[in-house]
């Protein structure tokens, strides 16, 4: 049977648009999935801190490794040195939950992944400032993570390094300029800022001996080790006396 010559055009005609309407959603889609992937969560509203002050840390053991978190396989180096530290993000802390969902940006503004997955890009906050004064670049988290994964290209080593394996899917870190660093992975691993938001994951100075740490507190956070005190080793459960900045990430200027 011969159909029309009109007939078949528009048949033509619909199937054309059906593919256009289904390459359209498709992009869509995609667009949508891209732009999840760099989405940064807000964090829950807080109320504001009071600058000034000391914060005295009970001690429950007298811990070798002083301030020194990346040496220590336990929360008791953590729990008393995290108010000098900060992470690139954090689980926020009014979440009771942590899960992917509830990880905020910290000395990270932002950040994103790409590759599917294979490379994760982190965008700085500017103007943060060490505690003595240095400025914080992506330098810094460089040099944290390439020590931390015992990379060949590494400028420190730890004494002990319990988290290596951590970092074992990570082929290069680098810092593309002072604000931007690139996490590529060998393979997809979402779960890689999970653990960059683990209490175990400050950022170091990357101008200050790691070993340095055992004694002192050179960090970003709202407090500053007083004089480098450390854990009393007269008896086992020790003070550990820190002083406040101004705020929860250091802009140099202290009180």
């Amino acid at each position: 049977m011969i159909r029309p010559l009109g007939f078949v055009a528009t048949l033509v005609l619909a199937v054309c648009l059906l593919g256009v309407g289904i390459a359209g959603s498709e992009t869509a889609k995609s667009a949508k999935k891209t732009e999840a992937m760099t989405q940064v969560p807000t964090p829950t509203p807080m109320l504001a801190g009071k600058p000034g002050g000391t914060l005295n840390v009970m001690l429950r053991e007298d811990l070798s490794q002083g301030f020194a978190v990346h040496e220590s396989a336990t929360i008791s180096v953590v729990f008393p040195s995290s108010p000098c530290f900060n992470n690139l993000v954090m689980f926020d802390p009014a979440n009771p939950v942590e899960n992917p969902d509830s990880v905020v940006p910290e000395l990270a503004e932002r950040w994103s992944w790409q590759d599917n997955y294979r490379n994760l890009v982190m965008f700085l906050r500017k103007n943060v400032k060490w505690h003595d004064g240095q400025p914080f670049t992506s330098k810094d988290v460089k040099y944290t993570f390439d020590m931390v994964r015992e990379a060949p290209e590494s400028h420190a080593k730890l004494r002990l390094n319990p988290r290596k394996d951590w970092y074992a899917n990570v082929e290069a870190i680098e810092a593309a300029d002072p604000y931007t660093v690139v996490f590529r992975l060998k393979r997809p691993q979402p779960s890689l800022l999970m653990l960059l938001a683990s209490g175990y994951s400050p950022i170091y100075a990357a101008h200050i001996n790691p070993a340095d740490y055992r004694t002192r507190c050179i960090g970003t956070g709202p407090f500053s080790s007083r004089n480098g005190a450390g854990a009393s080793s007269s008896s086992t459960c020790g003070t550990r006396t820190i002083s406040s900045r101004t705020g929860p990430i250091s802009t140099g200027s202290s009180t």
